[in-house]
């Protein structure tokens, strides 16, 4: 048997962190919440939706969703950060005709992957 390190002990302690963080935000991401940041995904939010947004942006930087720009203003598409990728970003088929269709389908992506995430228990605090 291997002797206990202090990178052990803190893997150990950011499991827990990011269960209770994943309880936390299940239990914020009610349908009204849902629907608020549907119908206003560039806000501006209440505060029980505002804490959703701010856990959704805080996942890694690898796999996160963001907007691209394909035109002066327009039209608008979601890429996925893949750090190594061309541009450090893999374009994601679709286009949307505002900036704000674009932020509801990554809020609606995000969502529905911490979602599906809850159901599979090897899964890890991605969302």
């Amino acid at each position: 048997m291997s002797a206990r390190t202090s990178d052990d002990r803190l893997a150990e302690i950011q499991a827990i962190f990011d269960g209770h963080f994943r309880e936390r935000l299940r239990t914020a991401l009610t349908p009204d919440v849902a629907a608020s940041i549907e119908a206003q995904p560039l806000g501006p939010h209440d505060d029980r939706a505002a804490r959703v947004v701010r856990a959704f942006a805080r996942a890694p930087i690898a796999g996160k969703l963001v907007i691209l720009s394909l035109g002066s203003d327009g039209p608008w598409g979601i890429g996925e950060i893949a750090i190594g990728a061309q541009g450090n970003v893999i374009p994601l088929v679709g286009t949307f005709s505002t900036h704000e269709e674009a932020a509801r389908q990554i809020f609606i992506r995000r969502r529905d992957a911490f979602l599906s995430s809850l159901s599979d228990p090897a899964t890890t605090s991605k969302a």
